[in-house]
């Protein structure tokens, strides 16, 4: 039982502790220039071979969910989309709700881990059950420079890989951190932060010790595109067994616009939970309202997780 509660419970708290994790969904692309798209075929080369049939500059390859990510003009999107054997979806941008420009720097006043006691973790810590073994992968703005978040208790360096999938780069470890918008280090501080509370001397993160994968796949203003996501977690899924990838934290949300397995994020994330990978997503900021649940929360496959309050009790 507490084996399970360690797959799980490291992430309860990272999009429900603070309920602030949740995204939008911007304009479509202009009719009148090229714009991006996701082609998706019967798989990635013949996605590939579609897109460069009719001209179109290929951007990503989604192999996760057999797609292409291209730029096309009005003229080679009609061609492609009149194909039966072909999908295309609007590459829909996307942003975290963290403000731009928010500090990344740690808070130096006494810390107040209330997190850690509302999921019971604090009494799997004082069983020795720290998230060793585990490997949790966060997809979000990139790799704090904190120093907590990347080694564990002993200071053992506890951060196992990095990739930018704005670039499609392969980071190592002892890159410089990239987390211009501080998202990242807010969902990876709840996650993994090793530092001990001032006050109860309590470990500050729900899994201190758990081996950590960082995906950026958003920029310093927290802004993102479905492609990019895609591509993150078609890297996830790639090197999972090289990692030992089993969890994966997705703290963003967008509004759904079809059919929960049609929406091309939501494939990549059933990919991710076919090949093994438990995924906790944020339900968004819109609820309690029916029909509130975001993308990619709105997958039953996933670990869905609202934000709470006491109410000031």
């Amino acid at each position: 039982m507490l084996h399970r509660q360690l797959k799980a419970k490291p992430l309860l708290a990272l999009a429900g502790a603070l309920g602030l994790l949740g995204a939008t969904l911007l304009t479509s692309p202009s009719a009148e220039s090229p714009s991006s798209y996701l082609i998706q075929g019967t798989d990635l080369a013949a996605a590939k071979a579609a897109v460069q049939a009719v001209g179109g500059e290929i951007t990503h390859e989604l192999g996760v969910i057999r797609a292409v990510g291209a730029r096309l003009t009005p003229a080679q999107q009609t061609q492609l989309k009149a194909s039966a054997a072909l999908r295309v979806y609007v590459n829909s941008p996307l942003e975290t709700a963290k403000k731009p420009n928010q500090s990344t720097e740690p808070d130096s006043s006494p810390s107040k881990t209330a997190h850690v006691s509302v999921v019971a973790a604090d009494q799997l810590h004082a069983e020795g059950i720290t998230g060793a073994g585990v490997t949790l992968a966060v997809l979000d703005s990139g790799l704090s420079f904190y120093d907590p978040i990347k080694r564990g208790t002993d200071d053992q360096l506890k951060l196992l890989a990095q990739y930018d999938a704005t670039t499609d780069q392969a980071l190592p470890v002892w890159a410089e951190p990239n987390d211009a918008n501080g998202h990242a280090t807010h969902v990876q501080s709840i996650s993994v932060n090793s530092e001990l509370d001032s006050d109860t001397g309590t470990y500050q993160g729900i899994a201190p010790n758990a081996g950590l994968v960082a995906v950026k796949a958003f920029d310093a203003n927290g802004q993102g595109s479905y492609a990019d996501v895609i591509r993150g977690i078609d890297w996830l899924v790639a090197n999972k067994d090289s990692h030992g990838i089993r969890v994966l934290n997705l703290s963003f949300s967008a509004p759904p616009q079809s059919h929960y397995w049609d929406d091309p994020l939501n494939q990549a994330v059933m990919a991710a939970w076919q090949a093994g990978i438990t995924v906790v997503a944020s339900a968004g900021n819109l609820g309690p309202d029916p029909q509130s649940i975001g993308v990619p929360g709105n997958v039953p496959y996933v670990i869905t997780v609202g934000a709470m309050t006491d109410n000031y009790t």
